[in-house]
């Protein structure tokens, strides 16, 4: 599975070829510095190691700078990789993140079959997280032994919303 920058680097390319300066300015422009902090030296660390992959490739199109696209090769890891972000529940949010935002890589019909998959994996974890939750409350504790527990129930609740609207 792809990282977290290689992810932003590769669905990025799918929009259009770009040089890891219009990258970063992209990634400033989107405000991920936030959510998903990404420096100049990992950008151009993970272009260097995607290329090697054969994920993408320099178009020859400048002799100042490399200009970037994705290949066939990259956009079906990138795709393998949005999938498997959809079929698994993380408390790291930015995974699913990533996965939304870059799901326009997927054909209709591969997005709508992934979101069922995970519509289906968050309401099998909402009710156990639920039962865990009721058990706990029956001990009567402190409310910060149930809050990640509470946290949870909403990044559920909110991951079900988004796919309602994906």
């Amino acid at each position: 599975m792809l990282s977290k920058t290689s992810i932003v680097i590769m669905g990025m390319l799918c929009k259009g070829e770009k040089n890891a300066y219009d990258m970063l300015k992209m990634i400033d422009t989107m405000n991920m510095k936030y959510w998903l902090p990404i420096g100049a030296t990992t950008l151009y660390e993970t272009c260097l190691r995607l290329e090697k992959k054969g994920f993408i490739e320099d178009t020859g199109e400048s002799d100042a700078k490399a200009i970037y696209k994705i290949t066939d090769k990259g956009r079906e890891e990138l795709k393998s990789t949005i999938c498997a972000l959809f079929e698994r529940v993380d408390y790291d949010t930015v995974w699913f993140c990533l996965a939304v935002m870059y799901s326009d890589v997927l054909t209709k019909a591969e997005l709508e079959a992934e979101k069922k998959k995970r519509a289906t994996i968050l309401d099998e974890y909402e009710k156990g997280t639920k039962a865990n939750r009721e058990a706990l409350l029956k001990g009567n504790p402190k409310y910060i032994h149930v809050c990640a527990i509470d946290r949870m129930i909403s990044i559920i609740q909110m991951e079900k919303e988004t796919l309602k609207q994906l």
